[in-house]
């Protein structure tokens, strides 16, 4: 339980917050820029079969960026297509798929918005899918990265003091 909490204040505090524009399918926050536009929600069906990241709109060519600090773990082809995998550290991972190009080395450190690679094309729309997994588990990337359902100071954990 403390190490889930320990994740998600890791990733809470790399990125930066935001919300989520109503009805507009807008998103502030995960560092891809201030009009990053979600094409292709988060869906997954059952345990193997649905959608296990976002897609976000993007001109084929343009920088697709990390959304927080970490090490590069993978960098190369995955079913003949471009991906960027970062270790954030506390079981926390972004993949970034449908690349164009890639910019970074497997072992690379990186900054968030360190260019990891650019956007290609995905299912015939310009974009890019971005996923997020604790441990071995696929996570909505908009509910952690401060998109969607970030905790208000009335679900903050605070210290309590015996006595």
């Amino acid at each position: 339980m403390l190490r889930s909490f320990i994740a998600f204040s890791l990733l809470i505090s790399m990125l930066p917050s935001a919300s989520m524009l109503p009805s507009a399918g807008l998103c502030h926050g995960l560092g891809l820029g201030t009009d990053a536009i979600v094409v292709r929600p988060f869906g997954p069906i059952g345990p193997y079969a649905g959608h296990w990241g976002v897609d976000i709109a993007s001109a084929p060519g343009q920088p697709v960026r990390a959304i927080g600090a970490g090490t590069v773990s993978f960098a190369g082809s995955v079913a003949e297509r471009k991906s960027v995998t970062v270790d954030h550290g506390g079981a926390l991972r972004t993949s970034y798929s449908y690349l164009a190009a890639i910019a970074v080395t497997e072992g690379q450190t990186v900054s968030r918005g360190t260019p990891v690679g650019t956007s290609g094309i995905h299912d015939g729309a310009d974009a890019f899918h971005v996923s997020l997994r604790v441990g071995a588990t696929y996570v909505d990337p908009l509910s952690l990265a401060g998109c969607s359902r970030v905790p208000g100071p009335a679900l903050w954990l605070a210290e309590v003091k015996a006595g």
